[in-house]
């Protein structure tokens, strides 16, 4: 089985896109609100159906969509002399004979310079909206959508024709698609274009409405602005934000380093998640509207939909790898953020700092004292896991969200679903088999033939799904950077990835 996405392409006639936004500047790509503006005006005279209503409030209902643009390039500019809606005051001078009046009663005062500066699409390129569908898609509002957006014959000025197509993808083809990716990014600060959401048909007519009666009453009535949609920041595929990460070396108290089993590292992990609650709970940060919200789903992780992606906070520790002799003991725990949540990150990092680790079971660290955690930057370790790199490695196995069976092609799907959830969305091949590429990584493999553990101990929630070493190599020379971790274990350890470019 394949992921599948619902897909909008516009092919503009005339190789030319006008849209703007509110400062004056092009709009590229045109935005998901001005793609839905222009379905639902070619589709006016039906909007008092219900099954056109349901269909155009499933799509105003969807995330922000993947973009695919065709390369442009900013065409030629030139100036447009555009009368103003002001010729009454002229007129009134008229009829009092005043035919060559000057200022205001001149008509050429009332024309303003208009700069415009298309972009310029190759023949033929066209511009893909994709929204990725759930594995039981609404067949019958999907088909409704397709053939409202087939109506659609202009995107952003009126001169800006365009045809529209519409229908159902699989990823592989997906994936095949010429052109560059924008990606939705809550935390960029990049493009930001406008989304549209729930409530944004019924804002759409009440706008509407507004307009055709705004001389109703014999006086002008301004129209109120659109109001119902998100900003939503988009960067392409090719801008690469790193996640932060913040590093802490386990410290004994002769300031040692105190190793802990790779075997048993999400004891480590699971300690300083620990600790984290407990510190938040007692000093949440400022910005924080419902600490005990924000605890429990972003510092706890605690989700309901395991199924797509979650912010919150990992808790990696690192077996010491990057040399032939590396024993992979566990030395140091990175705790990381989403891309954009580095204040949320630095406040979490100076609460743990110094505190020591208290064992949850009691036997974690047998007769030795608890480590302390010592806050570090950087070093050789660290460096394998967050330095860029074109070929990804996993140190410690991928859980699978779910049981592959031993198939090929459900290992396939379930890879692939384990690279979405993880926000990895950029052009790869991967392969997987049992054995590690890291010298001394345990296998991924929970028993031997005798029904010993062999691997890495997991929690009672993963020990029912499968688990893969994978390699990941990225397409296009793209260099990815760390930390990055996959699979249904990534906010606990399982699923680490290390650069392999240079693997001695």
């Amino acid at each position: 089985m394949n992921s599948y996405y619902f897909c909008v392409s516009l092919l503009f006639l005339d190789g030319r896109f006008h849209g703007k936004v509110e400062d004056g500047s092009s709009e590229w790509p045109p935005s998901p609100l001005r793609l839905f503006q222009a379905i639902v005006n070619a589709n006016a005279s039906k909007l008092d159906e219900p099954a056109i209503q349901e269909a155009l409030c499933w799509l105003e209902e969807q995330p922000a969509p993947l973009i695919i643009t065709p390369p442009v390039r900013t065409g030629r500019g030139y100036v447009l002399s555009v009368p103003n809606n002001a010729m009454d005051i002229v007129a009134r001078a008229w009829v009092r004979g005043n035919y060559f009046g000057k200022g205001d009663f001149n008509p050429a005062t009332h024309r303003t310079m208009k700069h415009v500066c298309p972009v310029c699409l190759p023949d033929g390129g066209k511009v893909f909206y994709l929204w990725r569908l759930p594995e039981r898609a609404p067949g019958q509002i999907l088909e409704r959508v397709s053939q409202l957006a087939k109506s659609l014959f202009r995107v952003g000025w009126g001169s800006d024709l365009a045809v529209c197509d519409a229908r159902v993808m699989s990823g592989e083809l997906v994936s095949s698609l010429p052109g560059e990716r924008w990606k939705p990014d809550a935390a960029t600060g990049g493009m930001i274009l406008r989304v549209p959401c729930q409530g944004t048909l019924g804002e759409l007519r009440r706008h509407h409405k507004e307009f055709l009666g705004r001389l109703a009453s014999g006086l002008f009535i301004p129209v109120s602005p659109l109001a119902r949609f998100v900003n939503v920041g988009y960067r392409t595929m090719a801008d690469v934000s790193a996640r932060p990460y913040a590093v802490f070396e386990l410290r004994t108290e002769q300031n040692k380093f105190f190793a802990y089993s790779q075997q048993k590292m999400i004891h480590v992990a699971g300690m300083v998640r620990h600790l984290a609650i407990r510190t938040m709970r007692k000093l949440p940060p400022r910005e924080i509207d419902a600490p005990a919200t924000w605890i429990d789903q972003y510092v706890a992780g605690h989700c309901r939909n395991s199924d797509s992606p979650h912010r919150q906070f990992s808790y990696l520790p690192l077996p010491s790898i990057g040399h032939r002799h590396a024993d992979q003991g566990v030395r140091r725990v990175m705790v990381s953020a989403p891309v954009g949540d580095q204040r949320l990150l630095e406040h979490l990092a100076r609460t743990l700092a110094g505190q020591v680790l208290e064992p949850l079971r009691g036997d974690e660290f047998g007769g030795q004292s608890p480590p302390v955690l010592v806050r570090r930057y950087r070093d050789k370790v660290v460096a394998r896991y967050v330095r860029p790199s074109k070929s990804w490695a996993t140190v410690t196995p991928v859980v699978l969200p779910g049981h592959n069976d031993r198939k090929f092609t459900k290992t396939v799907r379930l890879v692939e679903k384990a690279l979405y959830q993880s926000g990895i969305e950029h052009p790869c091949t991967f392969k997987w088999q049992n054995i590690a590429w890291w010298p001394r990584s345990l296998p991924a493999k929970k028993f031997d033939r005798n029904g010993k553990p062999v691997g890495y101990l997991l929690p009672k929630y993963l020990q029912r799904f499968s688990l893969v070493h994978l390699r990941i190599n990225f397409d296009k020379e793209l260099e990815m950077p760390g930390p990055m971790a996959i699979g249904a274990g990534r906010h606990c350890g399982l699923g680490l990835l290390a650069g392999i470019d240079n693997l001695t």
